[in-house]
């Protein structure tokens, strides 16, 4: 059974290490966003999706933003623009599926309730959601402001519940608490983030926020122009010296997961970002490599995973996918959809209606947009009138939209069997459920067999595992073998099939191989697994999930880390001999996805790729099949 006294000692000894490696993601390191093709299980990263087969469809997910609670006139505006044009297309291609998804911000959202006595934007937009036009998500890029988003510094947090805690403050803070508009001061009892967008337009069917940290290259010199994504403008570090640059947490979203989970749990999370918001090195290869590693065969997409039992769409995934603007014309699209490798399918975000095709360019390059003005001019909020771009220009490019839904309708889903638009909750009805389902534990030994043969003495354990027609990340498969041995345990033999629940990956990662030497008996196996199979089907409320994968075990006397473990049930359950012993190897607990993702969160934090697997497509035009 697990020992506390062990665990503490392991974690201060390997998690101290851990802690005292940079952030920084340096090129070829373990801990860099970057691919490394040598770590056994990650594949190479020279192409998203293998080539070979027949040309999988492109599916097309369209979204908005608005999150300009000040110049509401201007986004009202955007919105009476765009979702009639969106419904003619909806009229007149039915077969298409022709539906946005409509990003709101928690202010935002508050912000039309408050006028819709007035002027009727809130019951105007829910009309085009009943008729199916639209969606409505949650987008928490841009509150509460860009100087009061809540930092987040575990750097001198050696608990891995502390770390957690902290996380999930934020989480909470920008998922649920009511803040000034302008200020960005709490609002003490007032809703707010997502939680405000779901009181005015019902449930979020999608949801793109991420906690903000500190850069990996440290204080900013200098004002950086970029986007409101960027979130620049950050606050002091509160340690004395410069501000701390902040960046999105890239790389796992388990905190702001697990407070989604309260609110929306059948929302899809945005997953990659296109931008690379904190100038990580190698970041786009790291994407490329990722996402071939999520779309193992043709019925899968590199855009598309399973990650902290949520849905991830990506915005891109290698050097041609990136996320698509309609206001680029169709030449735009076009140029991504004839570079794109076709073996795998695809999902390109296509944002209609920006918020920059209404502002002078040469406003935008000086780093402006209008809330990020508003907020730093409180006291003149709204945007200058000469960064309005003029109305002949507005129209030309909404033009250039409407001939991009052109161009897609008459050209190119008609010439690509099965491409078509797909919304939010198309994605998600799309997929089989991460949990919920049985396994064969026949089966399963069957596809264990061949895992074990492949992984051999590599000391990284595999991404994830294929077995009895389902994706098992490495969390699923820990909790499915506990739940078989701790049966074992009670009655004597493996029962015949076990249902795959939803879990949390380690809270925390060691970083040590452990030891490589001891054995085990299945019976060894057996004992420690009902205490850790109850504590996984804890779904209680706790300031830390319950049902976590363990970092640390002892098995037999042996202290081991939980990779080393399930390295032991999967051998158990091939050859389930109560007289075998099973040799103890050294294996690292970090998976070959926390590797390989681009990330702006340590690696000792990054337990939640324990989670990551393949998210098949199970769709008409889907010709492939998992294999």
């Amino acid at each position: 059974m697990m020992r506390a006294s062990w665990f503490r000692i392991g974690f201060s000894v390997f998690v101290a290490l851990a802690l005292s490696t940079p952030s920084i993601p340096v090129a070829g390191s373990e801990q860099s966003g970057t691919a490394t093709a040598q770590k056994p299980g990650i594949p190479p990263v020279e192409q998203a999706a293998p080539a070979g087969g027949p040309a999988q469809p492109v599916y097309i997910y369209v979204y908005s933003r608005f999150t300009d609670h000040v110049n509401l006139g201007f986004e009202e505006t955007r919105l009476r623009q765009l979702l009639p044009m969106l419904e003619k297309y909806r009229q007149q291609h039915p077969e298409d599926h022709v539906c946005a998804t409509i990003l709101l911000s928690g202010a935002m959202s508050r912000a039309l309730a408050e006028r819709n006595s007035s002027d009727g934007t809130v019951d105007y937009v829910k009309g085009f959601q009943r008729r199916g036009v639209i969606q409505v998500g949650y987008d928490g890029m841009d509150e509460p402001t860009y100087q009061k988003r809540p930092l987040v510094d575990v750097a001198n947090l050696r608990v891995p519940d502390d770390r957690w805690m902290v996380r999930e403050a934020a989480a909470k803070d920008l998922l649920t608490q009511g803040h000034d508009p302008l200020t960005g001061d709490p609002q003490p009892g007032a809703a707010g983030g997502l939680k405000e967008t779901q009181e005015v337009f019902g449930k979020a069917v999608a949801v793109n926020a991420a906690l903000s940290v500190p850069s990996p290259f440290g204080p900013k010199a200098t004002r950086a122009v970029t986007k409101a994504v960027n979130l620049e403008n950050a606050p002091a570090s509160g340690r004395g010296g410069p501000a701390m640059s902040m960046v999105p947490e890239v790389g796992d979203d388990r905190e702001v997961a697990q407070q989604v989970l309260n609110y929306s749990p059948q929302a899809i999370m945005f997953g990659l970002p296109e931008a690379n918001p904190a100038q990580l090195p190698g970041f786009w290869a790291s994407e490329t490599g990722f996402g071939h590693l999520v779309s193992p065969a043709p019925d899968t997409s590199p855009e598309l995973y399973w990650q902290d039992n949520f849905l991830h769409s990506s915005e891109g995934s290698d050097g041609v996918l990136r996320l698509a603007h309609a206001s680029d014309g169709p030449e735009g699209i076009q140029g991504i959809l004839s570079g794109l490798a076709r073996s795998r399918i695809r999902i390109i975000h296509l944002e209609l209606g920006s918020e920059d095709d209404y502002v002078q360019p040469w406003w935008t390059k000086q780093g402006h947009t209008p809330l990020r003005y508003a907020y730093e001019h409180p006291e003149h909020p709204q945007i200058p009138s000469e960064a309005v771009r003029e109305p002949e220009r507005v129209e030309a490019t909404q033009a250039k939209q409407e001939a991009v839904l052109h161009f897609l309708v008459d050209n190119f889903f008609p010439a690509n069997l099965g491409s078509r638009f797909v919304s939010s909750t198309d994605l998600e009805g799309m997929t089989p459920p991460n949990a919920g389902f049985s396994v064969s534990i026949a089966n399963l030994r069957s596809a264990l067999s061949a895992l074990l043969q492949k992984w051999g003495n590599d000391t990284f354990p595999p991404p994830f595992v294929f077995a009895d027609g389902h994706y098992l990340s490495l969390a699923n498969l820990f909790q499915v073998m506990t739940d078989a041995w701790t049966e074992f345990n009670r009655a004597g033999e493996l029962p015949s099939s076990v249902q795959v629940i939803p879990v949390n990956g380690p809270l925390i990662t060691l970083m040590g191989h452990g030891p490589n030497a001891g054995e085990v008996t299945v019976a060894d196996i057996a004992a420690v697994c009902p205490p850790i199979s109850q504590r996984l089907h804890d779904q209680t409320e706790s300031p830390v999930p319950k049902n976590a994968i363990p970092s640390g075990i002892t098995a037999a006397g042996i202290n081991m880390n939980a990779a080393q473990f399930l390295r032991l049930m999967a051998a158990a359950i091939v050859t389930p001999d109560p007289q075998a012993k099973f040799r103890v190897k050294m294996t690292y607990l970090s998976a070959g996805t926390a590797m390989l993702v681009p990330k702006t969160r340590p690696l000792v934090d990054m337990g939640g790729a324990w989670t990551i697997k393949p998210a098949p497509i199970v769709a008409a035009g889907a010709n492939g099949k998992a294999e």
